[in-house]
């Protein structure tokens, strides 16, 4: 699938709200992917293999970002991913965007 290249300020203002109490020092970077349709790719980047505490976690975030979104445009699906990533930051995938990238000293 294309997704769009920035990611739709309605929906970084979602992401404010649904990653409330949910960011930890294990996450990286957290990539989103948009298209059109409605459909929405969250992609946590871990420092270590993932858990599955990582996917409750980021199960809860799509769950938040469901009952926030739509109010724009409809949010017709959400997909997850967790993915270890020990290569540098600047090598990983924003999709469409990063809504949360932790302070790293390379």
């Amino acid at each position: 699938m294309l997704f769009a290249t920035k990611l739709p300020d309605w929906l970084v203002a979602c992401f404010r709200i649904a990653l409330l109490g949910e960011i930890y020092t294990n996450i990286r970077a957290i990539a989103v992917g948009y298209h059109d349709s409605g459909f929405v790719l969250i992609r946590y980047y871990l420092d270590r293999q993932p858990t599955d505490f990582d996917l409750e976690s980021l199960e809860v975030v799509a769950t938040n970002l469901d009952a926030l979104g739509g109010k724009e445009q409809a949010i017709n699906k959400i997909d997850i991913q967790c993915v270890h990533a020990a290569g540098a930051k600047r090598d990983l995938d924003p999709i469409s965007g990063f809504v949360y990238s932790r302070r790293e000293h390379e």
